[in-house]
């Protein structure tokens, strides 16, 4: 089950207010919020609408051939390779040691075993999704990765502020219903001095192969959303071109 750590830092979706836990669920408030197959499900609002709703379920149906999907994909139609470009957008990240890291829309779980790598055996690695069909994933995928996984909206994160060193997010975000509101999330659950860090599909401006551009355009309306505002709450910020070209990471830390 969880640790005394997160269970201490775990707070109510909606209100922000401290979460009971009594053995088989959390509540506050008159709010109960349960766990099954060690998973907690603190989603809010509890009826999803809009892009949150329609790409949840999208993501469900594809959680089981994602991974595969991407990869074969990334090769065959933009010749990329998935694997390498991960392993590079974690390397931009920073991460040290001991950290306490939250990922945000991992997915089936492709980046764990390298961001558990860098933060080592004493670091804390919680993994937080809006489709449980991808933390499903992740739980087949990464079992000796000892990552906690919490079933939960990225634009109402349930935690307490200041409560990790590092928050990672790579891909997804341009299809939020509101994109801001979850880069405000992101800096408040980040200690003062923490890396805060998002990214998702968008063309670089070195990237001139017009014909793959319109292709991407169609296969994915991802790559036509306009990137998030960077905040005035962060502080030096880099931007970082991926996946040759076709995506982007922000690394930055928060004021």
């Amino acid at each position: 089950m969880y640790t005394n750590w997160l269970n201490d830092i775990l707070r109510c979706p909606e209100t922000h207010e401290t979460l009971i836990f009594d053995g088989n669920s959390y509540a506050s408030d008159g709010k109960v919020y349960k766990v099954e197959n060690d998973i907690l499900s603190i989603v809010f609002p509890d009826q999803l609408a809009g892009n949150d709703s329609k790409y949840n379920k999208f993501y469900n149906i594809l959680a089981p051939l994602y991974d595969l999907n991407e990869r074969v994909m990334g090769k065959l139609l933009v010749g990329v390779d998935m694997v390498k470009g991960r392993k590079q957008i974690v390397s931009f990240l920073g991460l040290k040691p001991g950290m306490r890291i939250l990922e945000v829309s991992p997915g089936p779980g492709v980046f764990q075993k390298y961001l558990r790598n860098d933060i080592g055996e004493k670091g804390e690695l919680v993994a937080l999704d809006l489709s449980m069909g991808m933390l499903c994933q992740c739980q087949k995928r990464n079992k000796k990765l000892n990552v906690q996984l919490i079933h939960g909206n990225a634009q109402y994160l349930p935690f307490a502020d200041n409560s990790f060193d590092a928050l990672y997010h790579f891909g997804g975000i341009n299809l939020f219903n509101d994109p801001q509101k979850a880069i405000s999330e992101f800096i408040r659950i980040v200690k003062k001095g923490g890396i805060v860090s998002w990214g998702d599909e968008g063309f670089s401006e070195n990237y001139r192969n017009v014909p793959k551009k319109k292709l991407m355009l169609k296969i994915n309306p991802g790559f036509g959303k306009p990137r998030p505002v960077v905040p005035d709450s962060v502080y030096d910020v880099k931007e970082n071109e991926v996946y040759d070209g076709l995506a982007y990471l922000i690394v930055a830390n928060k004021k």
